[in-house]
């Protein structure tokens, strides 16, 4: 797991280490440099080749001439090339622009941009095998201006290069672009991940994020609370309980789905199938009755509950009559996959928000009868949404884009009355009253029809075994989002179906 900042932070955290402990600022960028100087390294492939290192005027310039420093006595030939002159720079990065003058001598040389031409700064980008960028750092805002925004063109295209703290051109808060911007083969990151690192376009200009300490533990001087959580595969298996080897069937927690309708009659099965491959007990499948032979002749494992239907559509009362008399021998339920947006559907989503006290799943059209009745539900504290940025948007009154412009913002927004949502999508995140965390897993192989359905009942199945709703979300997508890579692995990334999907998910959780 990851825990990101925002950047006052990080500023904060700098202030923290020099007040309380006595670290020099001065100090803390000198561990900094020295972890990025052996991440370049290991991005050249030799800490003898020719590096270039662009240098801005702040305090990642001041990186930048630090990181020379341990270049050159690794035996680098090093190239730095300044924004401005030297009596512009100031603090920590005049100290190190004067240490680093002193070393001037056939393997470093050291240039003022303005001074040169476009055609000698690209050959000098040109002949290097590693190129370090510390123009901008986390204190800038905006798009890159003047000298810095010139030199970012000029990189354009280079393709080994290795941004110090944050790339320049990105928002390290919201995870915005500006152009120009840096598009770093990897980011070494001083401290912690800064917020908007973790959020698409800037992730991906950032490449590949390496952590660097500052030589003073995180713990002592970070906040306690961050603002997001990056869940990796190693994170998943902690999340889940130990099945004891007496275990009954029952006792490893069991489901009602609620699914289904003539159009999305296999929605039922692969939310159920997600479930029983997640490792639920029982699970029962509340479906419209004319689905139900053909859901137990494909998962004989299920417990089938047929739905009295007129016209082809479920009777609200009828529906709720049923699922009542087999609520008390489930955990959790799931609502909502392929269940079509019928009066009678609506009349059950009501009766269930009102009376159902288990943990409630609500997705795909559930969600739709959850944003037309919003106004009017009562606040819970045990429901997650489940939602796509268009659901999202339908929820929120936004479009599909611009939940997706700012997603985090929008996920927290969904929480409002129900304590946890999950917004799928690149980069799930999950959000609760707590935290926001986002899942670092997935692939294009789960972009296909049914993978939602295959989310639910795996997310379903772990809320039933008792772990906690935004844990359980967390595990579920964490879970779909490793089998996706697998299947991606195997297969590549054309022409995977749902079912496969759940069909991956004992091995993952193996």
């Amino acid at each position: 797991m990851k825990n990101f900042y925002m950047p006052a932070d990080i500023r904060e955290a700098d202030n923290i280490a020099a007040a309380k402990y006595g670290v020099p600022s001065v100090v803390l960028m000198e561990n900094a440099a020295k972890n990025a100087a052996r991440a370049a390294v290991e991005l050249a492939g030799d800490p003898k080749d020719r590096f270039v290192i662009l240098a801005g005027r702040g305090n990642n310039g001041g990186d930048g001439f630090a990181v020379a420093r341990h270049l050159l006595i690794g035996g680098a030939a090093v190239t730095v090339l300044k924004s401005d002159a030297d009596e512009v720079y100031k603090n920590d990065a005049a100290v190190n622009l004067a240490i680093l003058r002193r070393f001037d001598g056939e393997r470093l040389r050291i240039f003022d941009t303005p001074e040169l031409t476009d055609s000698e700064i690209s050959s000098l980008i040109g002949g290097a095998r590693c190129v370090i960028e510390g123009l901008l750092g986390t204190g800038t805002s905006g798009a890159p201006r003047k000298e810095p925004a010139r030199l970012i063109r000029l990189l354009e295209g280079c393709k080994n290069v290795l941004a110090l703290d944050i790339p320049s051109g990105i928002d390290p808060e919201s995870g915005g672009v500006y152009e120009p911007c840096i598009r770093a083969a990897e980011t070494v990151t001083f401290l912690a991940p800064k917020y908007g690192m973790a959020f698409c376009p800037a992730a991906d200009c950032c490449g590949r994020i390496i952590t660097a300490d500052i030589g003073v533990p995180p713990e002592a001087i970070l906040p306690e609370r961050q603002k997001m959580s990056l869940y990796e595969s190693g994170d998943l298996h902690r999340m889940l309980p130990e099945i004891s080897r007496n275990i009954h069937k029952t006792e490893r927690g069991n489901l009602l789905v609620y699914a289904g309708s003539g159009s999305y009659r296999g929605a039922p099965l692969l939310t159920v199938r997600g479930a029983l491959r997640a490792g639920a007990g029982l699970v029962f499948a509340a479906v419209p009755d004319f689905i139900a032979p053909h859901i137990s002749a494909e998962l004989p494992e299920a417990i089938v509950l047929p739905l009295a239907t007129r016209n082809g559509e479920v009777e609200g009362a009828s529906a709720s009559a049923v699922i009542s008399e087999w609520l008390p021998k489930c955990a959790a339920l799931v609502a909502g996959p392929g269940c079509g947006r019928s009066e009678g559907v609506e009349e059950l989503f009501l009766w269930l928000w009102k009376n159902c006290r288990l943990p409630l799943l609500l997705d795909a059209d559930m969600l739709w009868f959850y944003g037309r009745n919003l106004s009017e539900l009562a606040p819970r504290a045990d429901v997650l949404l489940t939602p796509h940025s268009a659901e999202a948007g339908r929820i929120l009154g936004l479009t599909p884009a611009e939940v997706d412009s700012k997603r985090a913002e929008c996920v927290l927004s969904l929480t409002a009355k129900t304590g946890q949502a999950l917004l799928k999508g690149r980069n799930t995140l999950v959000a609760s009253s707590e935290e926001l965390r986002m899942i670092a897993a997935g692939s294009p192989s789960l972009a296909v029809p049914g993978s939602g359905d295959v989310l639910s009942g795996i997310i379903g199945a772990f809320i039933a075994a008792g772990i906690p709703i935004a844990d359980a979300a967390t595990a579920g997508a964490l879970a779909h989002g490793l089998a996706g890579e697998a299947l991606e692995a195997r297969l590549g990334v054309r022409g995977a179906l749902a079912g496969e999907i759940a069909d991956e998910i004992p091995a993952v959780l193996k």
